[in-house]
């Protein structure tokens, strides 16, 4: 599509740094929003600013870092492509672990429930994730497989990272569309009365679905393969059951 917006001169506005940047900041807007409706706080807003700050720092290394390595062969002649994060490969699910593994961290510090800021970042993630998936989109990483369906993309920008000339399934749509979903989905169960650490785990439920699903339509390189299933699928299995886990054994405790 796209891959690079506007340039003036040597100064290049790439549309994957645009729409995570937006990405970031709408996710911000919204929590502080959802921060001030809380009638407990979990944060000051100043705190949470501060996390937030955080969260985006470990959030990019790890998906940056999970993308490398999962693409090695294409960053050792040229090892220095690494920082260029603006050009695109960043790997969701790296980011995540590397958030959630820092967020548990802090919990500990600072003596919060994990499943309490689950429940509060969760429709923020899937907000953030739809519009990421955009910038996807613009710049062509995360592209399909080649189809002959009506909605089927074409590639032609010789920048893009995608396949060029050929049919694709907008892969990046579907989960951006999914995501947008499970974020409206999240915003009226949010609404009912529930128990801690249930919205999170429809959160994890629901993403592991639509990425497991999605991961057969993709057309770049999935990586290794195990049990018949790519990295992206291995590890939406392990969230979907923890999610489960989650749900069910809160589920059992508000009938006890």
């Amino acid at each position: 599509m796209y891959p690079v917006l506007f340039s003036f001169g040597g100064l290049k506005i790439f549309s994957y740094g645009l729409f995570v940047a937006v990405a970031f900041i709408t996710s911000m807007h919204y929590l502080s929003y959802s921060l001030s409706k809380l009638k407990s706080k979990i944060f000051t807003q100043d705190e949470l600013y501060t996390f937030f700050v955080y969260l985006v720092f470990f959030g990019i290394v790890g998906a940056r870092v999970f993308y490398v390595l999962t693409n090695l062969k294409d960053y050792i002649t040229n090892p220095l492509d690494i920082f260029k994060v603006w050009q695109g490969g960043l790997v969701y699910y790296g980011g995540f672990i590397t958030i959630v593994t820092f967020s548990i961290i802090y919990c500990k510090v600072k003596n919060i429930q994990i499943l309490l800021l689950g429940d509060f970042f969760s429709p923020a993630l899937a907000l953030g994730h739809a519009i990421g998936r955009i910038g996807c989109f613009f710049s062509g990483c995360c592209y399909g497989r080649e189809t002959n369906m009506p909605w089927s993309v074409v590639f032609k920008d010789k920048q893009s990272l995608a396949v060029l000339g050929q049919h694709l399934h907008p892969t990046q749509i579907y989960e951006s569309l999914g995501n947008l979903f499970i974020f409206l989905i999240l915003l009226f169960y949010m609404k009912k009365v529930r128990e801690t650490g249930t919205v999170f785990a429809v959160y994890l439920i629901l993403y592991a679905i639509l990425r497991f699903v999605v991961e057969y339509f993709r057309g770049d390189d999935r990586g290794m393969y195990y049990f018949g299933f790519s990295i992206s699928q291995n590890i939406s299995i392990i969230l979907f059951v923890v999610g489960v886990f989650i749900y069910a054994r809160k589920a059992t405790l508000r009938k006890i």
